[in-house]
């Protein structure tokens, strides 16, 4: 364990652990006070506060695994990204109630999580490169990245749906199969409504999930489009005196004396 410990104040700066503790703390204390602007029931925000707080200690717990895993290469800067984001979304948008009150919330998490999503998956395949030791192409590299963060981004909408289905209380999409049960056709209905159609509400309703899931899918796709163009303009982590390929082509010591090794055992 104080190996464990050690390895954590090695590779974590002082103020990087100030940083976090705010919105940890923050967080913490939203488990057991629920906020009045919050349209959540208080199980439900013990659960959810409860959940994103674990995850403000997602770098902390990689640690924990073996050395050769590749999360281990996973550097203390990504909590910098990874923590102001699930506050924004746990702490802004469901306890204070953001998602509600301002209309363009989620639609700008979506967008701002696709673009630091690339970028974090980046940074997991850059790990998994260190841990494999192989030289990669960049733009494979910026590909990849995108594409690993549109997995994440429909893993999501699978779990937001699955949620509506099982879960009491849950509407992160504004439907699920109870709606249509007796006592249950009214909800999500929009009010004050003037139309002639009686068919309005139905259509409506039926139509609240698609354009949910698919605002959402829209807004990923631009997030996800900036964060590429980010990265090819400064793949950080391939560049310079960061550049990760070196680390395993000739010029790596490593490699150099490996080589004279061989030559000398002919």
């Amino acid at each position: 364990m104080k190996e464990y410990f050690k390895r954590i104040f090695d590779n974590v700066k002082w103020w990087q652990l100030v940083f976090w503790w705010i919105f940890r703390i923050m967080m913490f204390v939203a488990m057991f006070f629920p906020s009045k602007t919050s349209e959540i029931n208080p199980k439900q925000n013990m659960a959810q506060m409860g959940a994103n707080f674990v995850a403000m200690f997602m770098w902390e717990i990689f640690q924990l695994f073996p050395e050769k895993t590749f999360v281990r290469n996973l550097p203390s800067s990504i909590q910098n990204i990874s923590i102001p984001f699930i506050w924004l979304g746990a702490f802004g948008g469901a306890y204070l109630g953001f998602y509600y009150s301002i209309w363009w919330w989620d639609a700008a998490l979506h967008a701002f999580g696709s673009l630091i999503g690339v970028i974090l998956c980046y940074e997991v395949l850059t790990a998994i490169q260190k841990r494999d030791k192989v030289k990669m192409n960049v733009s494979i590299m910026l590909i990849a990245s995108v594409g690993l963060c549109f997995v994440f981004g429909v893993a999501w909408e699978l779990f937001e749906f699955t949620c509506d289905q099982i879960l009491d209380g849950s509407d992160t999409q504004h439907w699920n199969v109870l709606m249509f049960h007796d006592g249950y056709r009214n909800l999500f209905m929009p009010r004050n409504l003037d139309t002639a159609d009686p068919n309005y509400n139905t259509l409506y309703m039926l139509r609240m999930a698609l354009m949910d899931t698919m605002s959402d899918t829209v807004c990923n796709a631009a997030g996800g489009i900036v964060g590429y163009i980010i990265l090819k303009i400064f793949p950080y982590r391939h560049r310079g005196k960061n550049d990760v390929n070196k680390l395993f082509d000739g010029s790596s010591k490593e490699v150099e004396t490996a080589e004279k090794a061989a030559v000398e055992a002919k």
